[in-house]
C-alpha cells in the first residue's frame, strides 16, 4: 500500500499540501448499480505536480501514457502555475467508478478509485470506497519518470459528495465522518430530493485506505 501513497503523491502541488480527492456520485447512478450490476464511470478532476509549466505537457503525457497501459486513463486539460509562478501543476481529468460488490473486494474497474456498492441484507447495503488494485503496478513504472512531492497519508482527504438526484428522500448512515463539516461517528441523515451530502473521511478512514487500500462510508436501505 506505500505504492499507492506514492502514487497518490502526485496529486499536490509540493510537500506540505493537502490534497483532496472530490468526486461527486449521484443516487440515480447508485440505484442503477443495484439493478444493472453495472460499473458507472463519472469524471474527477485532480492537479499533478510538474517541475515547470514548459515541461508540463511531456511530464504528464508520460505519466498519463504509463496509467493508461494498466486501464487507467487520464487526459489533460491543462497546464498552470500557482499565484506567484514557483509551482507548475497540470489539471487532469480521470474518472471515478461506481460498482457492485458480490461480497468480494472489486478488483476489475477503471477508476482511480471506486464507490462500491455492496448488499448486505435484502434491502441494506454498504458504500465503501476502494483504491484500483493497479496502482501499485503503474507506480512501478511511474516512479522514476517524473519527479514528485512526497506526501504523509494524513495529507490527504477524501470528500465526497453523494448527490440525491432523485424525487424521493434518501436516507444514509454515516460513519466517522465530517458531514457537511460536522463531525460525526455514526449518524443518521436524510437528503432531500435535489440535495447533497458532502462526507468528508476522518483520519482514521484515510489510514484505512492506504493500509488496506478501502474503508466503509456507510449503510442505507433501499
Amino acid at each position: 500500500m506505500k505504492l499507492i501513497i506514492l502514487l497518490l503523491s502526485l496529486f499536490i502541488c509540493l510537500a506540505g499540501c493537502n490534497f483532496d480527492l472530490t468526486p461527486t456520485f449521484y443516487v440515480r447512478d447508485i440505484q442503477d448499480v443495484i439493478s444493472d450490476k453495472q460499473e458507472i464511470e463519472i469524471p474527477i478532476f485532480v492537479k499533478l505536480p510538474s517541475s515547470d509549466v514548459d515541461s508540463c505537457q511531456a511530464e504528464i503525457g508520460q505519466v498519463l501514457g504509463i496509467l493508461e497501459t494498466y486501464q487507467i486513463k487520464g487526459t489533460l486539460q491543462s497546464c498552470s502555475s500557482d499565484e506567484v509562478g514557483m509551482f507548475a501543476f497540470a489539471n487532469v481529468k480521470f474518472t471515478a467508478s461506481l460498482v457492485w460488490s458480490e461480497g468480494q473486494t472489486p478488483n476489475n474497474f477503471s477508476g482511480i478509485v471506486a464507490l462500491a456498492v455492496e448488499q448486505t441484507s435484502r434491502q441494506e447495503h454498504y458504500l465503501s470506497l476502494y483504491a484500483n488494485p493497479k496502482l501499485p503496478s503503474a507506480l512501478d513504472d511511474i516512479e522514476n519518470a517524473l519527479f514528485f512531492a512526497t506526501l504523509d497519508a494524513s495529507q490527504v482527504g477524501f470528500e465526497i459528495t453523494l448527490n440525491n438526484d432523485t424525487r424521493q428522500e434518501f436516507v444514509i448512515n454515516i460513519y466517522d465522518s465530517f458531514v457537511n463539516g460536522v463531525p460525526t461517528d455514526y449518524g443518521t441523515f436524510q437528503v432531500g430530493p435535489r440535495s447533497e451530502l458532502q462526507v468528508r473521511s476522518s483520519n482514521v478512514l484515510s489510514h484505512l485506505f492506504f493500509n488496506r487500500g478501502w474503508f466503509t462510508i456507510g449503510d442505507f436501505e433501499i
